[in-house]
């Protein structure tokens, strides 16, 4: 209510005072518009040609607008959802946004040229004035609004929490998830049950975004103002990394996966830590597992969704506690909080208990705040966890929480005022403290309630762990160079895998082409007698074929391939030390100015080069320089190839796997035609490759792996190897071989959902077919596909690549 609302101190006071700030822009004035007068003898061809130029004007129109709604990847959906629910009878109980204009009387249309939609993101980016972002949210949050009341006048843990389960939904097993793309917007976030009334954040945001336009994304926008919500109430923070990037539905894979299925949030214990096709749920049950309130059973659920998100204990504790600080738990009634948006577009949430606001609000069903001063920072949250003996209650929402136990030395446990009291408060103007079964959890686990008493006698170590814990939470689905600095970046931190600087001097890459180019010609006969060249351009492909997208880690930039895990895996075998040991003459030829990320890239793409002849009229393929070396491989231990072959592999299961790429399903079939080295594939356990010895060790680059897989019949094989009993296919009558993954190419696959992010808008059958009817395509589509598959991780900034222009 707006009459609660508290002025924030010190310098906010005089900036609630001051008119808004719209950027410095003024609004460009119209033209003049001037019309001369026909003469009567020409007016019907005037009329006709006016008529003319108005379908042309409403044919450009409609472009313009097509192109803003690709181009504008952040405000449709919610645009979509207001009018419905402007829809409704203003007069009727269901829920009612404000008009935009209404809210901290920021203007609801940009100044001009804040939208473009000629201008590429970047270039709205670097014109956004985060100060003045920062400015306008704390206005924001101090000014309560009668549609959707702030608690204790304030809107800051709102925020805060909403920030918190947008991040959340990352996991480090396929890099999905994150507050990146602004998913939470849509579904299925959007109707995650820890979501409830969260749309309503939304509404109370629109205005600023509208100001600042696409520039500002509405994933920054949803850190930022959490991060100023902290920094009012008192919390340290990091710093911030600008340069999300907004999506326009949450398809992308960093959300869903073709297996269709998010798991339920009550039963995280049984999620394989490791298993790619399921998402993470944002947090353990808050009653315990499957709602038996039992805290020493829910100690590792808690570590296995942190796990998942990539947090320790300390971490973890830290962040839980962090957020439990602030705000309050809402369940006024037993009746519940409405439907969510995916049943309900229109009017999600409505809630059930009076008027479903104020007192009124049902969110997780729990009721009540974890300390006295929630809107304060402190770590009073620990204090309480281990100053009071706690016992198992009914809420008033009907679920069980956890009060204190009065009968333990008369106890009288800490109370605070309710959210919407009048000043000064009575005793009916208070209520009890209260404790979720997981926050029980950490002091019924011996190594979690170390780290809680720790924090609540050590303030200094809260602070730090939150802190950097807070970052990263936020931060981790963004990689280590896409940040754009708004004042208050801080260094890059060690979750973010960071690379050293690459050579000061690095070796002309013509000097390096041709070092190789004399190494093969040294070796003589052995370069095919011992499939050199399939060799290095399997090493080249499975060390950059780790990148994703999703999370815009791994890559060959770093050379981590050299390294455990990734050496020791499976793909991996008879690759690495004997790619290694081939190119180890030529490393040793320019020393540390030629680094192994570089020379594993340019080693392999120069095999594909010079694979045909010189005169055959084939694309280039180009080589951009400049990758540093890692000295160890830690950024890996999640990126291990899920589909290499096994006869587990299947089309739903590659289809998902390739997404991660970032790459378009025609590149990724163009890049299963690379050469190959059958000793490699021996090695891997398989009995050979799809051509014979001779031909594959020759290094010769065509389309024939797709002739060879659309001409032949094949029939399952088995093989004793090293890696136990394989079954691979074989060409009836032949000694060639081809694993599961290129047989399931020859499946359609049309019934796997399809992305605006892969385009895959064709079977990949077809896409088969007509590389193995046109050689051409298939190597102008291989170029470009290498080319983007061995740069993915050159990034440098939210959109820009260091080899865009390499050509």
């Amino acid at each position: 209510m707006s009459g609660n609302a508290k002025a924030a101190p010190g310098k906010d006071v005089e900036a609630q005072k001051s008119a808004p700030n719209y950027g410095g822009v003024a609004p460009m004035p119209a033209p003049p518009l001037v019309v001369r007068k026909p003469k009567d003898s020409t007016l019907i061809v005037w009329v006709l040609g006016f008529l003319l130029f108005l379908g042309l004007g409403a044919a450009i129109t409609m472009l313009i607008v097509g192109i803003d709604s690709d181009d504008d990847d952040s405000d449709d959906k919610t645009h979509e959802l207001r009018g419905e629910i402007d829809e409704f009878d203003s007069d009727s109980d269901d829920f009612q946004p404000p008009p935009p204009s209404e809210l901290v009387g920021i203007a609801a249309s940009a100044a001009s040229g804040i939208n473009s939609v000629w201008e590429p993101y970047i270039t709205l980016l670097l014109r956004v004035d985060f100060e003045a972002v920062r400015k306008d949210i704390r206005l924001l949050l101090t000014d309560s609004q009668d549609f959707w009341p702030a608690d204790y006048g304030n809107y800051g843990p709102f925020f805060i929490h909403w920030a918190w389960h947008c991040s959340a939904t990352y996991r480090v097993t396929d890099g999905r998830g994150g507050c990146e793309g602004g998913r939470v917007r849509f579904e299925p976030e959007r109707s995650f049950g820890e979501n409830a009334n969260k749309d309503r954040a939304i509404y109370l945001l629109q205005p600023i975004k509208d100001k600042y336009g696409r520039g500002l994304s509405w994933g920054d926008l949803i850190i930022l103002t959490a991060n100023t919500a902290l920094e009012m109430l008192g919390a340290p923070v990091l710093g911030f990394c600008a340069g999300r990037v907004d999506q326009i539905d949450a398809y992308h894979p960093t959300i869903l996966t073709d297996r269709g299925q998010i798991p339920l949030a009550d039963q995280p214990g049984v999620l394989p830590l490791l298993d790619p096709q399921v998402l993470g749920p944002l947090c353990t049950n808050a009653e315990g597992v499957n709602g038996t309130a039992n805290p020493a059973n829910t100690t590792e659920d808690i570590r296995i969704t942190f796990a998942l998100k990539g947090f320790n204990d300390e971490e973890t504790v830290a962040l839980v506690g962090g957020g439990h600080t602030f705000g309050k738990t809402h369940g006024a009634c037993v009746d519940g909080g409405g439907d969510p948006p995916n049943i309900n577009p229109a009017n999600p949430w409505k809630g059930k208990c009076g008027t479903g606001i104020r007192e009124d609000v049902y969110a997780s069903g729990f009721e009540g705040p974890w300390t006295t001063h929630p809107i304060r920072w402190d770590n009073e949250y620990f204090q309480n966890l281990i100053n009071f003996e706690w016992v198992a209650e009914e809420g008033q929402g009907g679920l069980t929480q956890w009060g204190v136990d009065s009968n333990v030395n008369n106890a009288i446990g800490p109370r605070a005022i309710k959210p919407f009291a009048d000043l000064p408060p009575s005793i009916n103007d208070t209520q009890p403290t209260m404790m979720l079964t997981t926050d029980i959890a950490f002091i019924s686990d011996p190594s979690f309630k170390l780290l809680v008493e720790k924090f609540a006698h050590d303030m200094h170590a809260f602070n730090e762990t939150f802190s950097n814990a807070w970052y990263k939470l936020t931060t981790q689905d963004l990689g280590y160079n896409r940040c754009f600095d708004t004042g208050d970046l801080p260094p890059v931190q060690e979750f973010q895998h960071p690379l050293p600087p690459p050579p000061l001097d690095p070796p002309a890459k013509e000097d390096v082409q041709k070092a190789i180019d004399d190494l093969f010609k040294a070796a003589g006969p052995q370069v095919e007698e011992e499939g050199w060249k399939p060799l290095l351009v399997t090493f080249a492909y499975n060390c950059a074929q780790t990148w994703r997208v999703t999370d815009h880690s791994g890559g060959c930039n770093g050379a981590r391939i050299r390294f455990n895990p990734g050496k020791s895996w499976r793909a991996n075998a008879g690759v690495v030390d004997e790619g290694t040991a081939i190119l180890q003459p030529v490393k040793d030829q320019f020393g540390d100015s030629l680094t192994w990320a570089d020379l594993i890239v340019q080693a392999g793409t120069y095999v594909l080069e010079t694979a045909n002849d010189a005169n055959s009229g084939d694309p280039a393929i180009p080589f951009c320089p400049g990758r540093s070396d890692d000295t160890d491989g830690q950024d890996w231990e999640y990126l291990e190839p899920l589909v290499f072959g096994d006869f587990s592999d299947d089309i739903t299961g590659l289809k998902d796997y390739w997404r991660r790429s970032g790459l378009t399903f025609r590149e990724l079939v163009a890049l299963e035609g690379r050469t190959r080295s059958p000793d490699q594939q021996r090695a891997m356990g398989y009995a050979g490759s799809w051509a014979n010895d001779t031909f594959a060790n020759s290094g010769t680059h065509s389309n024939e792996y797709f002739r060879v897989l659309t001409t032949e019949e094949w029939e399952v094989f088995e093989l004793n190897g090293v890696f136990d009993t394989q079954l691979q296919f074989k060409a009836k009558g032949k000694q060639i071989f081809m694993k599961k993954s290129d047989l399931l190419l020859l499946e359609d696959g049309t019934e796997v959902a399809q992305d605006s992010i892969t385009n895959d808008s064709e079977s990949l059958r077809s896409i088969v077919a007509d590389f193995a009817f046109d050689n051409s395509l298939f190597l102008e589509t291989f170029a470009l596909a290498w080319k983007k598959l061995m740069n993915a991780d050159r990034l440098n900034g939210p959109t820009s690549n260091v080899c865009a222009d390499v050509a």
